[in-house]
């Protein structure tokens, strides 16, 4: 399978030096110092969980059109650059060709059904954690390595160009296999949207707390005003995600708080790795989004737009 990583970053390193290294015919789309350094000195990631990878000659590049048309193409790039990588997508999105977002966020979609059309669109999900050590070094933590994927509804493609009404779950199924077969953790999901936001019911807390106190995870828990606040950040992202029409179970909470007590305590985010270094950060997409639903749905929503206050003034750095 021809797959196209757009964003060789944390997630789509990671994702695309194992499916290389398990033979799949992977094509990044990088710049700057990281496709610099995978060039020299080929991709590494560390992964205690996964087992260490090395491509020693990834194929890479800044140009897509040098790859032409994928079966499936990621997206793996931060929420600010979607619209440039939307844009640059054009070449590697043929008639036949799936597109996945791997993003956070809840409508990191919308930009690729507005390009291509809701038929070729899968949602996704990653779950994994990892960061860039350093240019063309990844390292990947903890035991998540799964991804999750689907469609929204079925429609016609924006340019009008022919597909099979099942094609895109027909990929979405040999995508998984081709994952499974990697040594990750891979589903096809009926209810996309509802994984979005179920993910977005721990991201966007978590992201945002740990941004705004500059603190890792374990801090946060081991203080009862942090830990509350952390809580209540999870509340209203549940309460706007019911007024948008989707519906957790009642112990999603609960549940969230046990995950996040089973994780190592120097645990963050990338949020809070960019607030560090002085990065762009992606809260209009987390905890702004959360603002902006709630206001839309009359749904109250203190923590975030707390969040979303004090943060904003640093989510355009340099």
């Amino acid at each position: 399978m021809k797959i196209g990583i757009f964003g060789a970053g944390a997630v789509g390193g990671f994702l695309g030096a194992k499916l290389a290294a398990a033979g799949q015919d992977v094509h990044f789309v990088a710049r700057d110092n990281q496709m610099k350094a995978m060039r020299l000195n080929g991709l590494v990631v560390k992964s205690e969980t996964f087992g260490n990878t090395y491509i020693a000659k990834p194929q890479v590049t800044d140009d897509p059109e040098e790859i032409g048309a994928c079966d499936v193409v990621f997206l793996t790039v931060k929420l600010y650059d979607t619209e440039e990588a939307v844009r640059k997508m054009e070449p590697m999105v043929g008639a036949g060709t799936v597109v996945i977002s791997l993003q956070n966020g809840l409508v990191a979609h919308e930009p690729l059904v507005k390009a291509f059309g809701e038929e070729r669109v899968l949602g996704g999900v990653a779950y994994t954690m990892a960061y860039i050590e350093t240019p063309g070094i990844i390292q990947q933590i903890g035991r998540w390595g799964r991804f999750v994927f689907g469609r929204f509804v079925p429609g016609a493609t924006a340019r009008g160009e022919a597909m099979e009404e099942n094609a895109p779950q027909l990929r979405a199924e040999m995508l998984k296999d081709v994952l499974i077969d990697a040594g990750l953790e891979a589903a096809v999901s009926d209810d996309i949207r509802t994984e979005i936001w179920k993910k977005f019911a721990y991201l966007a807390p978590l992201a945002g707390v740990c941004a705004l106190l500059r603190l890792p995870l374990g801090e946060i828990l081991a203080d009862p005003d942090a830990k509350a606040m952390l809580g209540a950040a999870i509340d209203e992202v549940i309460h706007v995600s019911s007024k948008c029409g989707v519906k957790f179970e009642p112990t999603l909470k609960a549940t969230i708080m046990k995950m996040f007590a089973s994780m190592p305590p120097e645990m963050g985010t990338s949020m809070l790795i960019d607030m560090l270094y002085g990065k762009r950060l992606e809260v209009p997409w987390l905890s702004g989004a959360v603002s902006r639903f709630g206001h839309r749905n009359d749904v109250p929503t203190p923590t975030h737009d707390a969040i979303y206050s004090a943060l904003k003034l640093w989510a355009e750095a340099a």
